[in-house]
């Protein structure tokens, strides 16, 4: 799947709690199957400008079985942050815990130039979505 995703993005990003940002992503090949995610961005308040800089990345590993994705920055960093079913092709969700709060992550590729990363982030008073989507720019040669 992400050997087909490889190049620049174009992210649009709108969270359930009037946020919202953009940004570029950069998806490489490292070796088979072994990919680096790399999001530079902003994100405000709808009417409001004063925007706050948001910086991820990720390795993603990726086989017949699964996909699984690494932090690569903080604490946390080269455990695995999101792990797919691959088998399921069409719906694939992954779960993440982190403390109270449960990550509950969609992954939709439409086709090579659109594809969606949701996340549904809930815990003790919070319920928040987040809908990321993936427009590309450029294919990598």
């Amino acid at each position: 799947m992400f050997k087909n995703l490889l190049g620049s993005w174009y992210l649009k990003k709108k969270i359930s709690n009037g946020f919202l940002g953009e940004g570029l992503v950069s998806l490489k090949s490292k070796k088979l199957n072994n990919f680096h995610y790399e999001e530079k961005g902003l994100i405000h308040k709808k009417d409001n400008n004063n925007a706050l800089s948001a910086y991820q990345k990720f390795d993603i590993v990726e086989n017949k079985n699964f996909i699984k994705f690494y932090f690569l920055l903080g604490d946390k960093k080269n455990k695995i942050y999101q792990k797919f079913n691959n088998t399921l092709k069409e719906n694939l969700v992954s779960w993440y815990f982190c403390k109270k709060d449960t990550y509950k992550t969609y992954l939709k590729v439409i086709n090579n130039n659109l594809f969606k990363i949701d996340h549904l982030i809930t815990g003790p008073n919070k319920r928040i979505l987040i809908q990321n989507t993936y427009f590309r720019s450029s294919k990598n040669s």
